[in-house]
Protein backbone atom coordinates (compact mmCIF):
# COMPACT_ATOMS: atom_id res chain seq x y z
CA UNK A 1 0.00 0.00 0.00
CA UNK A 2 1.02 3.27 -1.09
CA UNK A 3 3.02 5.17 2.50
CA UNK A 4 2.64 8.53 3.24
CA UNK A 5 5.89 10.46 1.87
CA UNK A 6 9.16 9.81 4.65
CA UNK A 7 9.82 13.11 5.87
CA UNK A 8 13.93 12.84 5.69
CA UNK A 9 14.12 10.02 3.16
CA UNK A 10 11.38 12.40 1.00
CA UNK A 11 12.94 11.82 -2.61
CA UNK A 12 13.52 15.33 -4.21
CA UNK A 13 11.79 14.90 -7.89
CA UNK A 14 14.07 17.08 -10.02
CA UNK A 15 16.04 20.54 -9.82
CA UNK A 16 15.43 22.28 -12.83
CA UNK A 17 19.15 23.56 -14.40
CA UNK A 18 21.16 20.42 -13.28
CA UNK A 19 18.70 18.14 -14.15
CA UNK A 20 17.96 18.58 -17.68
CA UNK A 21 21.53 18.05 -18.51
CA UNK A 22 23.04 15.37 -20.88
CA UNK A 23 18.94 15.12 -21.72
CA UNK A 24 19.02 13.02 -25.05
CA UNK A 25 15.43 13.83 -27.15
CA UNK A 26 14.22 10.69 -29.47
CA UNK A 27 14.71 11.94 -33.55
CA UNK A 28 12.05 13.18 -34.87
CA UNK A 29 10.52 14.91 -31.47
CA UNK A 30 11.09 18.50 -30.59
CA UNK A 31 12.48 19.76 -27.40
CA UNK A 32 8.90 20.98 -26.94
CA UNK A 33 7.08 18.20 -28.06
CA UNK A 34 8.89 16.31 -25.31
CA UNK A 35 8.41 19.03 -22.65
CA UNK A 36 5.00 18.94 -22.47
CA UNK A 37 4.98 15.28 -22.55
CA UNK A 38 7.13 15.13 -19.54
CA UNK A 39 5.05 18.02 -18.04
CA UNK A 40 1.40 15.84 -18.43
CA UNK A 41 3.34 12.87 -16.94
CA UNK A 42 4.16 14.68 -13.57
CA UNK A 43 0.75 15.86 -13.72
CA UNK A 44 -0.72 12.43 -13.69
CA UNK A 45 2.01 11.51 -11.30
CA UNK A 46 0.81 14.24 -8.92
CA UNK A 47 -2.86 13.43 -10.17
CA UNK A 48 -2.86 9.90 -8.92
CA UNK A 49 -0.61 10.21 -6.03
CA UNK A 50 -3.45 13.10 -4.71
CA UNK A 51 -6.12 10.75 -5.36
CA UNK A 52 -5.01 7.24 -3.44
CA UNK A 53 -3.44 9.28 -0.50
CA UNK A 54 -7.32 10.69 -0.39
CA UNK A 55 -8.58 7.12 -0.35
CA UNK A 56 -6.06 6.22 2.48
CA UNK A 57 -6.82 8.93 4.53
CA UNK A 58 -10.87 8.84 3.91
CA UNK A 59 -10.85 4.85 4.18
CA UNK A 60 -8.72 5.50 8.09
CA UNK A 61 -11.78 7.65 8.96
CA UNK A 62 -14.00 5.47 7.99
CA UNK A 63 -12.56 2.34 10.11
CA UNK A 64 -12.67 3.99 12.96
CA UNK A 65 -16.61 3.74 12.71
CA UNK A 66 -16.17 0.40 11.45
CA UNK A 67 -17.28 0.84 8.00
CA UNK A 68 -14.22 1.09 6.37
CA UNK A 69 -13.08 -0.87 2.98
CA UNK A 70 -11.18 -4.02 3.85
CA UNK A 71 -7.31 -3.24 3.69
CA UNK A 72 -6.19 -5.68 1.28
CA UNK A 73 -9.30 -4.56 -1.30
CA UNK A 74 -8.04 -1.16 -0.61
CA UNK A 75 -4.82 -2.03 -1.42
CA UNK A 76 -5.57 -3.87 -4.60
CA UNK A 77 -7.79 -0.39 -5.68
CA UNK A 78 -4.27 1.91 -5.18
CA UNK A 79 -1.69 -0.63 -7.00
CA UNK A 80 -4.09 -0.55 -9.92
CA UNK A 81 -4.64 2.87 -9.92
CA UNK A 82 -0.56 3.35 -9.35
CA UNK A 83 -0.15 0.89 -12.06
CA UNK A 84 -1.25 3.59 -14.60
CA UNK A 85 0.96 6.05 -13.69
CA UNK A 86 4.00 3.12 -14.00
CA UNK A 87 2.74 2.40 -17.61
CA UNK A 88 2.67 6.06 -18.41
CA UNK A 89 6.50 6.09 -17.32
CA UNK A 90 7.47 3.37 -18.98
CA UNK A 91 5.43 4.52 -22.34
CA UNK A 92 7.61 7.86 -21.94
CA UNK A 93 10.95 6.35 -21.06
CA UNK A 94 10.41 4.29 -24.27
CA UNK A 95 9.86 6.73 -26.07
CA UNK A 96 13.02 9.03 -24.80
CA UNK A 97 15.31 6.75 -22.96
CA UNK A 98 17.68 9.40 -22.29
CA UNK A 99 15.31 11.80 -20.25
CA UNK A 100 17.45 12.27 -17.16
CA UNK A 101 14.11 14.11 -15.54
CA UNK A 102 11.63 11.63 -16.48
CA UNK A 103 14.37 8.82 -14.69
CA UNK A 104 14.66 10.81 -11.44
CA UNK A 105 10.96 11.34 -11.79
CA UNK A 106 10.19 7.55 -12.26
CA UNK A 107 12.63 6.84 -9.63
CA UNK A 108 10.89 9.02 -6.95
CA UNK A 109 7.30 7.06 -8.04
CA UNK A 110 8.83 3.93 -7.11
CA UNK A 111 10.18 5.49 -3.76
CA UNK A 112 6.91 6.56 -2.73
CA UNK A 113 5.69 3.24 -3.22
CA UNK A 114 8.76 1.65 -0.83
CA UNK A 115 10.15 -0.58 -4.44
CA UNK A 116 13.86 0.86 -3.30
CA UNK A 117 15.13 -1.30 -5.58
CA UNK A 118 13.29 -0.53 -8.72
CA UNK A 119 13.90 3.53 -7.59
CA UNK A 120 17.63 3.17 -7.60
CA UNK A 121 17.57 1.02 -10.66
CA UNK A 122 16.16 4.60 -12.48
CA UNK A 123 18.42 6.86 -10.58
CA UNK A 124 21.29 4.82 -11.85
CA UNK A 125 20.18 4.75 -15.10
CA UNK A 126 19.69 8.80 -14.67
CA UNK A 127 23.35 9.13 -13.04
CA UNK A 128 24.72 7.23 -16.17
CA UNK A 129 23.14 9.58 -18.32
CA UNK A 130 24.18 12.54 -16.15
CA UNK A 131 27.11 11.63 -14.16
CA UNK A 132 27.37 15.48 -12.87
CA UNK A 133 23.73 15.14 -11.89
CA UNK A 134 23.07 15.79 -7.84
CA UNK A 135 19.62 15.07 -8.01
CA UNK A 136 20.81 11.31 -8.77
CA UNK A 137 23.61 11.76 -6.29
CA UNK A 138 20.90 13.18 -3.24
CA UNK A 139 18.49 10.08 -4.09
CA UNK A 140 20.58 7.51 -4.11
CA UNK A 141 22.00 8.51 -1.29
CA UNK A 142 18.33 8.48 1.14
CA UNK A 143 18.27 4.85 -0.35
CA UNK A 144 21.43 3.89 0.71
CA UNK A 145 20.44 5.35 4.29
CA UNK A 146 17.38 3.44 4.04
CA UNK A 147 18.81 0.32 3.09
CA UNK A 148 21.38 0.91 5.59
CA UNK A 149 24.40 1.17 3.74
CA UNK A 150 25.29 4.14 5.29
CA UNK A 151 28.96 4.75 4.22
CA UNK A 152 27.26 4.88 0.38
CA UNK A 153 24.72 7.36 1.73
CA UNK A 154 27.76 9.82 2.80
CA UNK A 155 29.59 9.31 0.32
CA UNK A 156 26.52 10.10 -2.31
CA UNK A 157 24.93 13.29 -0.30
CA UNK A 158 28.75 14.71 -0.32
CA UNK A 159 28.96 14.15 -4.16
CA UNK A 160 25.66 15.83 -4.52
CA UNK A 161 26.72 18.89 -2.36
CA UNK A 162 30.06 19.30 -4.24
CA UNK A 163 28.13 19.29 -7.49
CA UNK A 164 25.90 21.83 -6.44
CA UNK A 165 27.56 23.88 -3.33
CA UNK A 166 24.48 26.07 -3.23
CA UNK A 167 21.98 23.54 -2.31
CA UNK A 168 20.77 23.86 0.88
CA UNK A 169 19.22 20.42 0.87
CA UNK A 170 22.06 18.54 0.39
CA UNK A 171 24.24 19.88 3.35
CA UNK A 172 20.91 19.58 5.24
CA UNK A 173 20.85 15.74 4.31
CA UNK A 174 24.70 14.78 5.17
CA UNK A 175 24.73 16.86 8.58
CA UNK A 176 21.23 15.07 9.39
CA UNK A 177 23.14 11.85 8.29
CA UNK A 178 26.11 12.54 10.44
CA UNK A 179 24.30 13.32 13.78
CA UNK A 180 22.07 10.51 13.52
CA UNK A 181 24.96 7.09 12.68
CA UNK A 182 27.44 9.14 14.98
CA UNK A 183 30.00 5.73 15.01
CA UNK A 184 29.45 5.14 11.56
CA UNK A 185 30.62 9.04 11.06
CA UNK A 186 33.79 8.30 13.05
CA UNK A 187 34.69 5.65 10.98
CA UNK A 188 34.15 6.84 7.96
CA UNK A 189 35.87 10.36 8.31
CA UNK A 190 38.38 8.30 10.55
CA UNK A 191 37.56 11.42 13.10
CA UNK A 192 37.41 10.81 16.72
CA UNK A 193 33.42 10.37 18.09
CA UNK A 194 33.37 13.74 19.75
CA UNK A 195 34.33 15.02 16.72
CA UNK A 196 31.08 14.28 14.64
CA UNK A 197 28.68 16.74 16.16
CA UNK A 198 30.85 19.88 15.99
CA UNK A 199 30.97 18.46 11.77
CA UNK A 200 27.30 17.98 11.64
CA UNK A 201 26.54 21.44 13.15
CA UNK A 202 28.77 23.01 10.91
CA UNK A 203 27.22 21.75 7.46
CA UNK A 204 24.12 22.48 9.05
CA UNK A 205 25.57 25.99 9.44
CA UNK A 206 26.08 25.97 6.12
CA UNK A 207 22.92 24.78 4.96
CA UNK A 208 21.09 27.48 7.17
CA UNK A 209 23.78 29.79 5.12
CA UNK A 210 22.22 29.02 1.96
CA UNK A 211 18.39 28.55 3.18
CA UNK A 212 18.13 31.15 5.96
CA UNK A 213 14.43 31.33 6.68
CA UNK A 214 13.75 27.26 6.21
CA UNK A 215 11.81 26.77 8.96
CA UNK A 216 12.50 22.60 9.54
CA UNK A 217 16.20 23.13 8.65
CA UNK A 218 16.40 25.47 11.60
CA UNK A 219 14.85 22.67 13.71
CA UNK A 220 17.00 20.28 12.66
CA UNK A 221 19.76 22.50 13.05
CA UNK A 222 18.49 23.33 16.87
CA UNK A 223 18.06 19.45 17.39
CA UNK A 224 21.58 18.90 16.81
CA UNK A 225 23.09 20.19 19.60
CA UNK A 226 21.26 18.37 22.42
CA UNK A 227 24.29 16.23 21.47
CA UNK A 228 26.87 18.20 22.34
CA UNK A 229 29.14 17.21 24.68
CA UNK A 230 29.25 19.29 27.41
CA UNK A 231 25.65 20.31 26.16
CA UNK A 232 26.47 23.96 25.16
CA UNK A 233 23.20 25.47 26.30
CA UNK A 234 23.84 29.06 25.16
CA UNK A 235 23.81 28.01 21.49
CA UNK A 236 21.28 25.35 21.80
CA UNK A 237 18.81 28.25 23.03
CA UNK A 238 20.43 30.58 19.95
CA UNK A 239 19.51 28.19 17.52
CA UNK A 240 15.71 27.37 18.94
CA UNK A 241 15.12 31.15 19.33
CA UNK A 242 15.95 31.15 15.78
CA UNK A 243 13.62 28.81 14.35
CA UNK A 244 10.88 30.22 16.98
CA UNK A 245 11.44 33.88 14.59
CA UNK A 246 11.13 31.38 11.62
CA UNK A 247 7.73 29.16 13.16
CA UNK A 248 5.41 29.51 10.14
CA UNK A 249 1.92 28.80 12.65
CA UNK A 250 1.17 29.06 16.13
CA UNK A 251 1.31 25.25 16.53
CA UNK A 252 4.90 24.97 15.20
CA UNK A 253 5.90 28.00 18.04
CA UNK A 254 4.55 26.28 20.54
CA UNK A 255 6.38 22.75 19.72
CA UNK A 256 9.43 25.26 19.55
CA UNK A 257 8.36 26.70 23.32
CA UNK A 258 8.58 23.23 24.23
CA UNK A 259 12.80 22.44 23.47
CA UNK A 260 13.32 25.89 25.32
CA UNK A 261 11.35 25.28 27.99
CA UNK A 262 13.46 21.90 29.01
CA UNK A 263 16.53 23.76 28.02
CA UNK A 264 15.94 26.15 30.64
CA UNK A 265 14.34 23.84 33.12
CA UNK A 266 17.68 21.23 32.80
CA UNK A 267 19.56 24.80 33.54
CA UNK A 268 17.57 25.58 36.90
CA UNK A 269 16.14 28.29 34.98
CA UNK A 270 12.33 27.46 36.18
CA UNK A 271 10.52 30.80 35.78
CA UNK A 272 11.69 31.21 32.38
CA UNK A 273 10.78 27.58 31.07
CA UNK A 274 7.36 28.25 32.98
CA UNK A 275 6.98 31.72 31.31
CA UNK A 276 7.33 29.18 27.70
CA UNK A 277 4.89 26.56 29.34
CA UNK A 278 2.09 29.29 29.94
CA UNK A 279 2.11 29.85 26.40
CA UNK A 280 2.13 26.17 25.21
CA UNK A 281 -2.23 25.13 24.92
CA UNK A 282 -2.26 22.61 21.96
CA UNK A 283 -3.08 19.43 23.23
CA UNK A 284 -0.58 17.94 21.28
CA UNK A 285 1.99 18.98 23.61
CA UNK A 286 0.05 18.73 26.68
CA UNK A 287 2.38 15.81 28.23
CA UNK A 288 5.81 16.98 27.29
CA UNK A 289 4.57 19.97 29.12
CA UNK A 290 3.15 18.01 31.86
CA UNK A 291 6.39 16.03 32.18
CA UNK A 292 8.65 19.57 32.40
CA UNK A 293 6.30 20.90 34.84
CA UNK A 294 6.71 17.61 36.85
CA UNK A 295 10.40 18.58 36.87
CA UNK A 296 9.99 21.96 37.42
CA UNK A 297 7.72 21.42 40.47
CA UNK A 298 8.50 17.77 42.11
CA UNK A 299 5.79 16.08 44.32
CA UNK A 300 7.49 16.25 48.08
CA UNK A 301 9.36 13.67 49.74
CA UNK A 302 7.39 12.02 52.50
CA UNK A 303 9.15 12.84 56.12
Amino acid sequence: MLSIRNIFFAALLLAPGWAAAGEAVAAGASDAVVEREFRQLLELDDKVHDEVDEWIRNNAKLAAKQVGVDPASLDLQVRNRLSEVGEAYEAFLNRHSGHVRARLAYGSFFSDINEIGKAMAQWKKALDLAPKNPVAWNNLGKAYGKQGRIAEAFRHFARAGELAPKEALYYRNLATLIFSYPADAARYYLIDRSQVVPKSLELFKKARSLDPKNFTLATDAAMAHSGTQPFQARAALAAWNNAHALAPSPVAAEGVRIHLARIHANLGQADTARELLANVHETQFAELKADILQKLNPPPTKP
